[in-house]
């Protein structure tokens, strides 16, 4: 076969190369191995997790409202309810799981501080009341988690929290 220009000479060889990209990622996808057990728990874990509520506590200030947190599509959500409502006044106020399903145990009134390591920051509150949503990383593993913690990082008092699990 011969042809007549070079044009065409080019769409066919881009042709070729196409159907052999085409050959050649089917043929990959159909034999790579699976993906590390670590990657395959934290998505048991997230689906462990699809909904858990829980009402929160009072600690150096009153509080009132509560949480939730469900899955939504691939994503987990922390959700605080309607009613939330705690501190307007205590600056740098944080949303943060605490390791522990009693954070208050180890600590020390009326600030009740919270020591290094034991906590991790999920997001800044994004309001003292009202219902809000923050999105949850996959970095952070529930099964992990014990509580959840309204916490101002400023002064390291915890404002309110509530037990996980």
């Amino acid at each position: 076969m011969i042809l007549k220009s070079r044009s065409s000479q080019y769409r066919v060889v881009l042709s070729l190369l196409s159907i052999i990209t085409c050959t050649f990622t089917a043929t990959y996808a159909a034999v790579s191995p699976r993906p590390p057990s670590s990657v395959m728990a934290t998505a048991v874990n997230l689906v462990a997790f699809s909904t858990v509520e829980g009402i929160f506590r009072p600690a150096e200030t009153p509080v009132r409202g509560g949480f939730r947190i469900r899955q939504a599509d691939t994503k987990v959500i922390l959700e605080l309810t309607s009613d939330f409502k705690t501190n307007d006044l205590a600056p740098d106020l944080k949303i943060a799981f605490g390791s522990s399903r009693t954070p208050l145990a180890t600590s020390t009134p009326p600030a009740y501080p919270l020591a290094e390591g034991t906590y991790t920051v999920l997001a800044p509150l994004q309001s003292t009341s009202g219902a809000q949503a923050y999105v949850i990383p996959r970095s952070i593993d529930l099964a992990r988690q014990g509580s959840v913690l309204i916490w101002c990082e400023k002064f390291n008092a915890t404002m309110a929290w509530a037990p996980l699990h």
